[in-house]
């Protein structure tokens, strides 16, 4: 190769080289990403909890926001990212006890290089009380603590429900006069209960409860809801298996009077069966996240 030919060659190869290296720095030029816009705090109807909410500029120099703030509950500093896609960051397990949090928002772009800190406050609505549950035990029951609106005269006395023997059944009314819907048996617990569960065990595959109304009273007369269950809510067996309720109450109001009021069954009929019944009382602690 001439010297000529050398010093051209040598010459390509430097402005390749230039070429690439110019590439390379435009590639790696920072990009400041824009603020994200209308930043505020959501916390109405949000107990025990905070919820941040923007708008991302139309100029695609974002790729992620970063939220900073101090966890009081953790004792630490917490970060939270959110996509360029999302508009809002939950914050969870705030206290209104801990006064004025205080979120400090920055967005990032796809070089990494961040844009301006932005800061917002807010405080929390009070978390809600807890119930905690512990062990349940079974209550006894005698058959004079049963009552029923639609007893069976043919069939299946109410006093089956608790006698331990799965194939004797209890009936409501099918013949005669039947009385309207819905057919119910309730329980006089002879003391008044907070929290409980119950087990069923259905007699057949035929006109078991799929949507029943878990009712309590204190005089035996005026009834409130505590609870409906259903078999799409509530996974209510439609088969001879036991099934376990659960655990129920009415914001820790005691009752004495438990009613199992039928609002439909699995055939569409009126009148329900059922071969056992027992009724469980729960024990239960009521922690408020707001105490200190």
């Amino acid at each position: 190769m001439t010297i000529m030919k050398k010093n051209i060659f040598l010459l390509a190869v430097t402005l390749l080289l230039i070429g690439f290296a110019s590439c390379s720095d435009e590639d790696t030029k920072p990009i400041i990403p824009s603020d994200v816009i209308d930043l505020s705090a959501d916390t109405q109807d949000k107990p025990g909890y905070i919820v941040l909410r923007w708008a991302t500029p139309d100029d695609n120099t974002i790729r992620y926001i970063k939220v900073s703030y101090y966890d009081y509950l953790l004792e630490q500093d917490v970060v939270r990212l959110a996509s360029v896609y999302a508009d809002s960051v939950l914050i969870p397990d705030t206290r209104k006890k801990f006064g004025e949090y205080e979120f400090k928002v920055q967005s990032y772009s796809e070089t990494g290089d961040a844009g301006n800190v932005q800061t917002i406050k807010a405080v929390s609505e009070p978390a809600p009380v807890q119930v905690v549950f512990g062990e349940s035990k079974q209550i006894a029951l005698t058959v004079d603590q049963l009552s029923t609106n639609a007893q069976e005269k043919s069939e299946g006395p109410i006093a089956n429900l608790i006698d331990g023997n799965t194939a004797s059944y209890f009936h409501t009314s099918w013949s005669g006069t039947v009385p309207p819907a819905p057919h119910w048996f309730q329980i006089d617990t002879k003391k008044e209960i907070t929290y409980f569960k119950y087990e069923s065990v259905a007699r057949n595959g035929n006109n078991i409860p799929d949507d029943v109304d878990i009712m309590g009273s204190n005089d035996g007369v005026n009834f409130e809801l505590i609870e409906n269950l259903t078999k799409a809510k509530n996974g209510m067996l439609m088969s001879t298996s036991p099934y376990t309720s659960p655990v129920m109450g009415n914001n820790s109001k005691p009752y004495r009077y438990i009613r199992y009021s039928v609002n439909h069954t699995n055939t569409g009929s009126v009148f329900f069966s059922m071969a056992e019944f027992k009724l469980f009382e729960v024990d239960a602690s009521v922690v408020d996240p707001e105490a200190d």
